[in-house]
């Protein structure tokens, strides 16, 4: 065993020496006089154990204490010893690192060899707790499908490096990514094989653990990577084109070959996000902006995505209290027989009065509220309101006028299949409107999906008298495939061939060919978007049936096209 002695004391040193000497140990001893000296002998060969006296000349025992331990770690025993007995200070040793505290004039062979063999023991203890301590930690710390770190691992070491980028005023990133359409593996193939491939996307981001940073799996099919110094944080949006690129070529999963790619959302450490729970909703914020704008791409949280993402969350917040606060509103636009120039119909379209930002577009909101599953319940409402003035109208209209309908728009993430048919009807019994006067407009992508089941329901709704339609006809792929198949009697010819016809032939014919196939369907045909006269007498004479569009009039609100187009015709 070799053991190092530090005592200034040249008589207590020969005591302990001659202890030594009679004690069962058999040792090799290391004599220095002084903290200086000692550390000097520690800094060149290790020890078994280390006897410190408490009061040096040049350190205090427990400074000395501090530096060895930082010196030799926890591998070699200490014990103190000291001429005053005092418990504070034997306590403090042992806090230090010391693993026993021995008064000089109670040196002898036994007790010094087995304070020396304790020491040991409890050195020996202590590094083993402190193996288990670390073999624990990982395990807490590591995703053991992937063995990338987990989500406290992550968590963990972010904060660590938030810590020392506030103190050292260094900068801070994070890369989200999120694997596109991964439920769809687990959908088709199970969940077995998304296991298998989470496994090999973990095998190629190991590769590229940045430098002073860390890649975690923190979810399902959730990847976080960690940047941290200026350098490093500075190159953060090539390092996300790096991680895109290593997963898009394709894996081997139950001998098939997938592709499958990702999505990817960068943060800032800053004024935008603080905290790691900021930077994390913010990087998620930007990742699922990115799936939107296309997928396999990235995107950078930045002021301008805040702004937009801040009033994107007050109009989903809005949304909720929009109907019961009774801010929706329905503007009409009128529809006109292309022969006589009389009114016939209109069609019901959807604004809402924001406190906040006057009023809005339907594409301002329509696409949360989808997002939020609103669309049966606005559905509802525009149905019943468009319904219910339709029929005060109606009610206005002397005998001799033409009544008029009123067309409601259809959207493909209603729950049409199995909410229609009962939404059509209440408005029906609420407006007590005959079923007539109501027509459904459906774009060609509310078709594609479950077609069957959908051409049943709208039979259902065609029984009652409503009359169906098919807006933007010509733009889609499956209108030639999917129209036989359903109970389309009005054809909405797309706005963008009537917009063209004045200075495009092929544009007219176009639209010639179209007319002719919806005369051959023996359904009546509507020109939407007719602007200028030229629009209005070109339709006309390829034989359009109705005519539609800022030429006859802009979407208006109820009141104003009631005093248009409804009392001017009653007087």
């Amino acid at each position: 065993m070799d053991l190092l002695l530090i005592d200034d004391d040249e008589i207590d040193r020969t005591a302990i020496l001659r202890a030594l000497a009679s004690s069962s140990l058999a040792v090799n001893i290391f004599e220095a006089n002084s903290a200086k000296g000692g550390l000097e002998l520690v800094a060149g060969q290790s020890f078994d154990g280390i006897l410190l006296d408490y009061r040096l000349p040049d350190a205090d025992g427990l400074e000395m204490l501090a530096q060895l331990h930082q010196t030799v770690g926890a591998n070699t025993a200490v014990v103190m010893i000291s001429r005053y007995e005092d418990e504070s200070v034997a306590e403090r040793c042992i806090e230090l690192g010391a693993q026993d505290f021995l008064l000089k004039d109670e040196v002898n062979p036994r007790r010094l060899t087995r304070a020396i063999r304790q020491a040991q023991q409890r050195a020996a203890m202590a590094q083993e707790l402190k193996h288990s301590h670390e073999q624990l930690k990982q395990l807490a710390e590591l995703d053991s499908l992937t063995q990338l770190a987990n989500r406290y691992g992550f968590e963990t070491f972010l904060h660590r490096e938030l810590a020392k980028a506030r103190c050292q005023q260094s900068q801070l990133a994070i890369i989200l990514l999120d694997l596109d359409d991964f439920k769809q593996v687990n959908d088709i193939l199970g969940h077995q094989a998304g296991d298998h491939l989470l496994e090999q996307v973990a095998a190629r981001l190991l590769k590229l653990i940045p430098p002073k940073g860390m890649i975690a799996r923190i979810g399902g099919d959730e990847f976080v990577a960690v940047l941290s110094g200026d350098t490093l944080v500075a190159e953060a949006e090539q390092w996300a084109q790096r991680l895109l690129k290593a997963l898009q070529p394709s894996y081997l999963v139950q001998n098939q070959a997938l592709q499958i790619s990702a999505s990817a959302g960068i943060a800032y450490y800053g004024a935008l996000a603080k905290t790691g729970s900021e930077l994390l909703r913010c990087a998620d914020i930007a990742m699922y902006k990115a799936k939107r704008d296309g997928r396999n791409r990235y995107q950078v949280y930045s002021n301008v995505l805040n702004d937009v993402m801040n009033k994107r969350h007050r109009i989903a917040q809005g949304l909720k209290y929009a109907i019961t606060d009774q801010q929706l509103r329905l503007f009409y636009q009128g529809k006109f027989a292309a022969n006589s120039g009389k009114l016939v119909g209109c069609e019901a379209l959807l604004r809402w009065q924001h406190p906040e930002d006057g009023m809005m577009p339907p594409d301002a909101f329509l696409p949360i509220a989808e997002e939020l599953g609103m669309m049966d319940e606005l559905a509802a409402w525009v149905l019943n309101q468009a319904c219910l003035q339709n029929q005060r109208w109606l009610t206005m209209l002397p005998a001799t006028q033409t009544p008029i309908s009123v067309a409601v728009n259809l959207s493909p993430s209603q729950n049409l299949k199995q909410l229609l048919l009962k939404q059509v009807t209440d408005a029906l019994q609420l407006s007590s409107m005959p079923a007539k006067y109501l027509e459904l407009e459906l774009t060609e992508n509310a078709l594609i999906e479950d077609s069957e089941s959908l051409a049943s329901t709208l039979c259902e709704v065609q029984q009652l008298g409503v009359s169906l339609a098919l807006d933007d006809f010509g733009t889609g792929f499956s209108s030639l495939e999917h129209i036989k198949d359903f109970p389309i009697q009005v054809l909405k010819l797309d706005k963008s061939f009537v917009l063209a016809v004045d200075h495009d032939e092929r544009s007219r014919r176009l639209l010639r060919a179209l007319l002719n196939f919806a005369k051959g369907l023996d359904v009546i045909a509507v020109a939407e978007g007719v602007e200028t006269a030229c629009h209005a007498e070109f339709c006309r004479t390829i034989g359009c049936d109705i005519l539609q569009g800022y030429h006859y009039c802009k979407p208006l609100p109820a009141d104003e096209f009631e005093q248009r187009f409804i009392v001017s015709t009653s007087t």
